[in-house]
């Protein structure tokens, strides 16, 4: 399993809310660590489009387009600023979700940074409609900044110092480590390796004394086996500078047992890929990646396996991430 791309274009989204603001900075540190080029998008509905009970009419829309041009250039000028180098800004036309996807195909982006929310600000759900949608289509990898951390944001590069990476066991959950390191190494990070074991639960097909008691014998042998496999990769890792941790908890839930690491380490950042052993490649991401992306308040990146091509060859609508594209009024993923 070869490394992830590693960012040689980050394409970030924009809505002209401050909410979607809080990728710039996340843009910019990947771009520092990376060594990437960065272009910030933001899609203007098509003026025949109607918003909201009515439709615009064309000088509205010019103003509009106007508007949104300024907001673009002065945000492209202080991503610029704190990059060093220049920043490109596309102002698109259409659909939202769909043309973003369109355009990190044209230019190239292989990874697209989104804010948690956007224009309709923090809502009861962990991400905004737009945001669900597009990872529907998405072929990128993607970091997701959450709103919920902008007051702490500045214009500079945001600096992840505690970073966790969910391993499965999989060589596809570790192709993730050669990126991980090297932001490690750039930024002066630390990384906490992360396996949760599934705690045996008494159940109407395993409630016989025997059978549990052979159930969490195996977890204990997993459990033990997880913290082999972990310390063996962090003293790997050790051995180019890197200062790694290793933590295994047993869970009822394993997807809660990783939020609930999160939480408990403080971790700034989550670095996973977008499948693990249990691989499908009919939709964009593994069931344990879904559910961090849209209940996680971490900021999270997610690295895509899985090369666009084959992505698009299977066609599939990943009804666990998100309501269809254009199905207004569908609330938001289900776990």
């Amino acid at each position: 399993m070869t490394a992830p791309l590693q960012g040689r274009h980050v394409l970030a989204c924009l809505d002209r809310s401050t909410f979607s603001e809080a990728c710039v900075p996340y843009a910019v540190s990947l771009a520092k660590t990376f060594g990437s080029a960065i272009t910030l998008v933001h899609v203007m509905h098509s003026p025949h489009e109607r918003s909201g009970a009515r439709t615009r009419d064309a000088l509205s829309w010019e103003i509009a387009r106007q508007e949104a041009h300024r907001y673009l250039e002065r945000m492209a000028k202080e991503a610029s600023l704190a990059l060093g180098r220049p920043v490109d800004a596309r102002l698109e036309q259409g659909h939202p979700a769909e043309r973003i996807a369109a355009l990190a195909h044209e230019i190239g982006a292989d990874i697209t940074v989104v804010g948690s929310h956007g224009e309709g600000g923090i809502t009861s759900w962990t991400l905004g409609t737009t945001v669900q949608q597009l990872l529907v289509v998405a072929r990128t990898s993607v970091l997701i900044a959450h709103s919920t951390s902008l007051t702490s944001l500045s214009r500079a590069a945001v600096t992840p110092k505690r970073i966790l990476v969910p391993l499965d066991g999989s060589l596809r959950s570790e192709s993730v480590l050669p990126a991980t390191v090297h932001s490690a190494s750039v930024n002066g990070a630390n990384i906490l390796l992360a396996h949760v074991v599934q705690e045996p639960l008494v159940t109407a097909l395993l409630d016989a004394a025997e059978d549990l008691d052979l159930a969490r014998t195996l977890a204990t042998r997993l459990e033990s086996a997880a913290a082999r496999y972990l310390e063996r990769l962090r003293r790997r890792l050790a051995h180019e500078g890197t200062s790694v941790r290793t933590v295994v908890i047993r869970h009822a839930n394993e997807r809660q047992g990783l939020l609930e690491i999160s939480r408990n380490e403080q971790a700034d950042l989550i670095v996973l890929s977008a499948h693990g052993a249990a691989c499908d490649p009919a939709r964009s991401f593994g069931g344990v990646t879904t559910y961090l992306l849209t209940h996680s308040l971490v900021p999270l990146l997610v690295f895509q396996d899985i090369p666009a091509a084959d992505l698009h060859r299977f066609g599939h609508f990943d009804e666990s991430l998100a309501p269809a594209p254009r199905q207004a009024g569908i609330a938001a993923a289900r776990a």
